[in-house]
């Protein structure tokens, strides 16, 4: 039902809604692992998608969103550059953490989860209902362009 609802003419809505359930998908890996050995390379692909989803979407979307005549639109915007701040801040501790199988870290990768999930979940209702009043379908494609180039580009160079 959601997946039609999203709609693949939704550009970068369709593009975030989908590194969304990856990047939960490698969450429930992280957890479910035991062994810091099979972790260390789990965490940093998902410190490297987490990280460029987050800036390609800023760049793309929130910095647009920042500029628009809705206040509800702008506070999401603004509110969601912070989040990501904070998800950063978590993840850079965490990849200089030795024992990535210690119960610090795994209860720092359940705040990391708790934090992703709120996020995502304002985002999908709150934030693509803004996107979605401010924005026609065209510069959604648009933005969607824009952000698959930017998030590779930084992917490559992570």
């Amino acid at each position: 039902m959601l997946k039609e609802w999203l709609g693949m003419a939704e550009g970068i809505l369709q593009d975030l809604h989908q590194d969304h359930e990856q990047v939960s998908a490698l969450l429930d890996q992280l957890i479910k692992t035991e062994s810091g050995a099979e972790r260390t390379p789990l965490f940093k692909e998902l410190m490297t998608m987490l990280l460029a989803h987050a800036h390609a979407e800023q760049n793309v979307l929130y910095k647009k969103m920042e500029k628009s005549d809705d206040e509800k639109a702008r506070s999401f915007a603004f509110e969601g550059t912070n989040e990501h701040q904070i998800v950063e801040q978590q993840l850079q501790q965490m990849s200089r953490a030795r024992n990535k199988a210690s119960e610090q870290w795994t209860a720092q990768l359940t705040v990391l989860k708790e934090l992703v999930n709120h996020h995502v979940k304002e985002e999908e209702s709150t934030g693509f209902t803004c996107a979605r009043k401010e924005f026609d379908r065209e510069q959604l494609e648009k933005f969607g362009e824009q952000f698959r180039r930017q998030k590779e580009k930084l992917m490559a160079e992570a």
